[in-house]
């Protein structure tokens, strides 16, 4: 593999644009980390420099998010990271400036309305040019692609549920924001129902159940998720739902905040609507976290699989949820630069690079268990 700096993270000022350089560090690959504010960029890289405890082979790039600006930049790699949201509200120059310059795309969203839209605007584009657009390359909602494909390798199932359930879980400010703006919005987060996009209702929580835990747990639809998006044009589904346990007290406190949303935006346009989320976001915020640790950051990820003549069932447990954001994101560069890809065009991480592929990679690396 070259060792030209081929790879960029964009926005890598914030928490997981951090957790993202540790892991290129950690690979010894070169990089760019490019944001709007320099003095931002390099106060991140001195957190990066002093959690790795070696060499990070990095430039450091200010640029801001216009496709004119952009465009040079993107032309001198091959893949670009992208970590700034709302994705919705700032990234459509990103990923334009990726399609003019013929870069590869990945991003760790969490917003399902996202992801649907550069699927229908970019996802035939990309796949013109032998480029990869993978969005939601992150634990949510790239673990339960993982999940689901180990299910779907019984033949027959048609029908997925999948559990998000986080200990100790403690989303950081971007993360709040993406999640508030999808949830606040009544007919904006989707499951699949017979092939078809069907509404979550957006103030109403659900028990659900988690294998080899004693109590059930409420969840939320977080968004939606972006199984269902992944799987609306997959002949093998045609029903899936998501749900995520981030813990009863978070999630009755979400659900109360999002009643009290749905009060306050009657009459609002959607940009102030959005405004609002984004005020709200501000005010739960805490600061940034640390990362996580397998000692309190666990998840286990399950897909529930049925079919008419049978089903199965598979537990994915995990650890560090927020380091293996930054863990795949470099897992999916490294692979792009090695000749690794499997699918251009608008794909799941599990679909791009191989779902058992990585998996074992993620088990290799104590992420995770490997399936049997």
């Amino acid at each position: 593999m070259s060792q030209e700096r081929k790879i960029l993270i964009y926005g890598a000022s914030g928490y997981t644009g951090k957790l993202v350089a540790e892991c290129l560090a950690r690979r010894g690959l070169p990089f760019y980390m490019s944001g709007r504010t320099l003095s931002r960029l390099e106060a991140a890289l001195d957190v990066v420099k002093k959690r790795h405890h070696g060499p990070v082979d990095v430039e450091l790039v200010a640029a801001s998010n216009n496709v004119e600006e952009l465009k040079p930049l993107f032309e001198k790699v091959d893949v670009v990271i992208n970590v700034a949201g709302p994705f919705m509200q700032v990234a459509w120059p990103i990923v334009e400036a990726c399609l003019q310059a013929r870069c590869h795309y990945l991003d760790t969203t969490g917003e399902q309305d996202w992801t649907r839209a550069i699927q229908a605007e970019y996802g035939q584009a990309f796949a013109d040019k032998n480029l990869l657009l993978s969005p939601a390359c992150s634990y949510m909602w790239a673990a339960g692609a993982l999940t689901a494909e180990v299910v779907l390798e019984t033949n027959g199932i048609d029908s997925l549920e999948l559990v998000y359930q986080i200990d100790n879980a403690l989303p950081s400010e971007a993360s709040t924001k993406s999640f508030l703006r999808m949830q606040g919005n009544a007919d904006s987060q989707f499951f699949l129902q017979q092939n078809e996009y069907a509404a979550w209702p957006n103030d109403r929580s659900y028990d659900v159940v988690v294998p080899h835990r004693m109590n059930p747990y409420r969840a939320l639809p977080w968004g939606g998720a972006c199984e269902p998006v992944w799987f609306k044009t997959d002949p093998r589904v045609r029903n899936c739902k998501v749900l995520t346990a981030f813990g009863d007290d978070i999630v009755d406190n979400v659900t109360k905040i999002i009643q009290d949303f749905n009060e306050r935006a009657k009459g609002l346009t959607q940009q102030q609507r959005e405004d609002l989320t984004n005020e709200i976001g501000e005010s739960m915020a805490v600061g940034e976290p640390e990362p996580d640790t397998p000692d309190t950051g666990r998840s286990m990820v399950v897909c529930y699989g049925q079919g008419p003549q049978g089903n199965t069932t598979f537990c994915l447990s995990l650890t560090t949820p927020y380091c293996f954001t930054g863990e795949i994101c470099a897992e999916a560069a490294e692979r792009i630069l090695n000749g690794q890809l499997k699918k251009s065009g608008f794909q799941s991480a599990a679909v791009a690079f191989g779902h058992r592929e990585l998996l074992e990679v993620f088990h290799e690396l104590g992420y995770s268990n490997s399936p049997a």
